[in-house]
């Protein structure tokens, strides 16, 4: 036997041993002929959650994630655990908050050796798909046996590459965005070391007008949807975990020309700011930065964000019809969500980054007809990052370990219980400014290190206009939340903070 077969032997042995590996072996087959619940995750990227015609709001029709919220339950305050998308995304994966992750800007990596939902499925015989975006920023797929995302989508676009390459380089909001991008955010490679410090069309671009050039049916989302339901119907009878992750409302802000034309610029309105000085300084010099691009750049943000919103709900659709098509829908818990919200606006900010309900909350319904309470919509306070341990309970299988989330599936099956008393979340954890937020049902308090407080009464101030975190009435309010904080993580122990 030669070396080369040795090596060869070896690793099939060592990979045998692997989860992803076993549950892709006959064990998958038998545990599929058992009947297991199928998992169909459909996330969208930064959709602010009361941006739906199901929430009340018809500021952009959203007729498909209607559809859903009509065939399961709606959450009103869930919750991301850091308003960054590959943050939210890998705490969401892992049952693990950021601050354990490590993973808490968009270009860090998360470690290879750390469990996701994808590595416990495999393990109970699943057959586990990630197709869309995911922010990984590696070449590792984390325990999905099958994957498509970005460069997949450019080897399918060939020379119309060039396409997107224009929309990335001149989407119109946020200074350092214009003729010298990067933005992986947007989806550039899971490789991003290929291309370099600069991708390879910058200074190679033509300049356009807000409307995608690119035909609706080449997009990433429509890409995204068609192969989502091609896994689908190639599924069988083994059980199957398929995360469908579309790019939009995120930027590039370019839908598609039909889209565009519903949401014009010019007739586009601008929120009222209101008091910046209430402030901490971290919040008053993001509002300074995008108040500096005119009211012009604004209004093209807010138009191509519906735009982009009313295009994803189209793509949402038909991977939802497809489901029905395939008789598929009963037997699968389906979940619509996304990975933080959008600004858009309100006190002046704009994307996400901060910790005010439109950023750090998410939109999240939970369906499976026929199981599961139908049309309901339930206040309860819930974190995305229990997505994992709620699966597992909502398809039987057994209970993840090693995790630090609660599982949400008691408020999915009796969508009128109280819920937990508080959720969590944390931002800008590498910088001096990082910040933490608890938020109960009534308030919301934000230990922001080195500068004042925040705490907002959500039931008379819904819009978190009146920070009174200096309101001597409320001392003790804000001392117990202060104390929850530190139960739950003790900014002083904070290791990626700069120091002093």
């Amino acid at each position: 036997m030669t070396d080369s077969q040795l090596t060869r032997k070896r690793f099939l042995q060592l990979a045998a041993a692997t989860p992803a590996v076993a549950a892709a072996s006959g064990t998958a087959s038998a545990a599929g002929a058992a009947g297991k619940t199928n998992v169909l995750i459909i996330m969208t990227d930064q959709h602010r959650r009361d941006y739906m015609t199901a929430a009340g709001n018809p500021i952009v029709p959203t007729p498909n994630i209607d559809r859903i919220a009509a065939r399961g339950v709606r959450f009103t305050n869930a919750m991301c655990q850091y308003p960054v998308c590959a943050a939210s995304r890998m705490s969401m994966l892992t049952g693990l908050y950021p601050h354990s992750t490590g993973t808490i800007n968009n270009t860090d990596l998360l470690p290879w050796t750390t469990p996701t939902m994808a590595h416990h499925f495999a393990a109970q015989g699943y057959h586990t798909g990630l197709i869309g975006k995911m922010h990984f920023n590696d070449a590792h797929t984390h325990g999905f046996h099958y994957h498509l995302g970005f460069n997949d989508w450019f080897m399918y676009l060939g020379p119309k590459m060039q396409h997107y390459a224009d929309e990335i380089a001149n989407h119109p909001i946020g200074p350092k965005f214009f003729d010298t991008v990067n933005d992986d955010g947007s989806g550039l490679p899971e490789l991003p070391a290929v291309w370099g410090k600069q991708s390879p069309w910058v200074g190679h671009v033509s300049r356009m007008g807000l409307a995608s050039t690119l035909e609706p049916e080449h997009q990433f989302d429509a890409f995204v949807g068609r192969e989502s339901s091609r896994f689908l119907e190639r599924a069988g009878k083994e059980p199957f975990l398929l995360i469908a992750s579309f790019l939009r409302p995120h930027p590039p802000l370019h839908p598609p020309l039909p889209w565009a034309e519903k949401y014009p610029v010019e007739k586009m309105d601008l929120p009222p700011i209101g008091d910046v000085s209430q402030y901490p300084q971290r919040v008053q010099r993001q509002i300074e930065t995008y108040q500096k691009l005119g009211p012009e750049r604004l209004r093209q943000h807010r138009a191509g964000y519906l735009g982009n919103l009313a295009y994803v709900d189209t793509c949402v659709g038909e991977l939802y019809q497809s489901l029905e098509r395939l008789d598929l829908l009963k037997n699968t818990v389906v979940i619509y969500t996304s990975d933080h919200g959008e600004m858009d606006g309100d006190h002046g900010l704009y994307q996400k980054f901060c910790l005010f309900d439109p950023s750090v909350g998410v939109p999240l319904i939970v369906s499976r007809p026929g199981t599961l309470p139908e049309g309901k919509v339930s206040h309860g306070l819930v974190e995305l990052s229990g997505m994992l341990p709620t699966l597992a309970d909502l398809t039987g299988v057994p209970a993840p370990k090693r995790i630090e989330t609660r599982s949400f599936a008691n408020l999915v099956r009796n969508p009128d219980a109280a819920g937990p008393e508080a959720v969590f979340s944390e931002y800008n954890l590498r910088a001096a400014s990082d910040c933490y937020m608890v938020r109960t049902r009534r308030y919301k308090y934000i230990y922001n290190n080195g500068d004042i407080p925040e705490l907002y009464d959500l039931e008379a101030d819904p819009g978190e206009k009146v920070n009174r975190g200096g309101d001597a009435g409320l001392s003790k309010v804000r001392s117990e939340l202060h104390d929850r904080m530190i139960a739950w993580y003790d900014p002083a122990k904070n290791p990626y903070r700069p120091k002093s």
